[in-house]
């Protein structure tokens, strides 16, 4: 995902994958600056609402 799609995810609501595995949502989009550069991942949380991962926005995608 873009960044511009990550944000649309996040509003929405949708359901996303990432490496295999389908989550309930994009739960917040974080940014880091390491090393003079910004470092943007995303939180998902898992379908049961019990736990969250953090993935890289190329990692994931939009479930139709």
């Amino acid at each position: 995902m873009t960044t511009k799609e990550l944000k649309e995810a996040l509003v929405s609501g949708c359901p996303v994958k990432s490496k295999g595995i389908t989550y309930k949502c994009v739960s917040a989009i974080i940014t880091r600056y390491k090393g003079n550069q910004f470092i943007i991942t995303a939180e998902l949380t898992d379908i049961h609402d019990n736990s969250v991962s953090i993935a890289e926005p190329h990692r994931i995608e939009r479930v139709i």
